[in-house]
């Protein structure tokens, strides 16, 4: 099918009313006629709706093979593809071509479900997790752990995705904001701070180092935001990683920029980013060796991988499934995007399961741990209500 886009050239911006309508058409007709959906919009970017009609399979094919369309990944790493067999741009209100009468537009998105919902994580059993990353890392080379944890929430009656996903966009422009909808594993809304992997059209690669977190406050400059020891340190590890990855391939030439404090929706991180030219160094394939490296980020998992793995195996009860995987569209453009599913949920007809998650090391405090998880949620909590 052909990519559809609006030839106006009038700038006429999108409400969140409106681009959640044209979103609720295309949306239904894709249901309909058993269509996978990618929902997303890059920082920067107009949203984007990618539409597949085959059966997911895992694939294990380099991401600069695939076909142009857009990949995500859960927390094992199993890796699945959807085709762009058909694309829509919401550029303005002269919106593209709708799939059905405009006048039927007004019916909310009736996304796939799964029956697997899970309960929500204790503080009794988070704290607990904690603590014991905390007595492990002091009695073991283990550096950091990133224990997760669940929030089932009751959904509004009246919820929409489609206004959900128009609002994030609006609120928060600096994250990657996704609805991934299929037939196989169900609807996750994602709305996520952390770049993994980037490669554009020049060869530039580029990835992240986000760790540390707070509290934004809007009264004051990100230059003047204050930060303790435990923030500094656990973004430093997460950086280290980064760094040993590219001295495991041998490769000198990035270029490192940060820390810095950025805004991430109602939170600060600090931030480091890395930027390596793949055509100056030869290394054409850097992007798919990198995220072999990369994933799961010290971020959330731990250093050093394997026992932070173990760890994790063993102290949580809940299957975290596609939070902490990855997602974002592949050779679009002659550019590959993706992201850590941070900030997500999985929705169910009436519910929905949030995830988040606290890096752990040896001056955490349970309790702290706790609230940071917390303000996490409210990421989607202060959208969806």
């Amino acid at each position: 099918m052909e990519e559809t886009k609006s030839n106006s050239k009038a700038v006429l911006p999108y409400t969140n009313k409106q681009l959640a309508k044209d979103i609720n058409s295309w949306a239904n007709w894709a249901v309909a006629n058993n269509q996978n959906i990618a929902l997303y919009r890059k920082p920067g970017q107009n949203p984007m709706l990618l539409l597949d009609g085959n059966a997911l399979t895992s694939i294990e094919t380099p991401i600069e093979n695939l076909p142009k369309g857009f990949v995500f990944a859960n927390y094992a790493g199993s890796l699945w593809h959807l085709e762009a067999t058909h694309t829509v741009e919401f550029i303005d209100l002269e919106h593209p071509n709708l799939p059905i009468n405009n006048e039927e537009t007004n019916t909310s998105w009736a996304y796939y479900t799964t029956a697997n919902e899970q309960e929500s994580t204790s503080k009794k059993a988070y704290t607990k997790a904690v603590q014991e990353g905390i007595n492990t890392i002091k009695s073991s080379g283990l550096n950091k752990v990133v224990p997760s944890k669940i929030k089932l929430h009751k959904l509004a009656i009246d919820f929409s995705l489609a206004e959900a996903f128009a609002k994030l966009c609006s609120k928060y422009p600096s994250a990657f904001v996704s609805v991934i909808s299929t037939k196989e594993f169900g609807t996750w809304l994602t709305a996520t701070p952390e770049l993994l992997i980037n490669v554009n059209a020049d060869g530039i690669f580029e990835t992240m180092a986000l760790a540390g977190t707070q509290k934004n406050n809007p009264d004051k400059p990100l230059h003047e935001v204050a930060w303790v020891d435990k923030d500094i340190e656990e973004q430093a590890m997460v950086s280290r990683y980064i760094i040993n990855r590219f001295k495991e391939i041998r490769l000198r030439d990035f270029v490192e920029e940060g820390p810095m404090t950025v805004r991430a929706g109602n939170l600060n991180h600090l931030c480091t980013t890395f930027k390596v030219d793949t055509k100056a160094t030869e290394f054409q394939n850097l992007g798919g060796v990198m995220l072999n490296l990369l994933h799961p980020t010290s971020a959330v998992c731990g250093m050093p991988k394997e026992p932070a793995l173990a760890f994790i195996e063993k102290t949580e009860a809940h299957d975290r499934k596609f939070y902490t995987g990855y997602l974002g569209p592949v050779n679009s453009n002659n550019e590959t995007s993706l992201y850590v599913n941070l900030r997500c949920m999985e929705l169910f007809k009436a519910n929905a399961n949030l995830f988040a998650g606290a890096g752990v090391t040896a001056i955490s405090n349970p309790e702290k741990e706790w609230n940071e998880t917390e303000l996490k949620f409210n990421t989607l909590l202060n959208i969806i209500g």
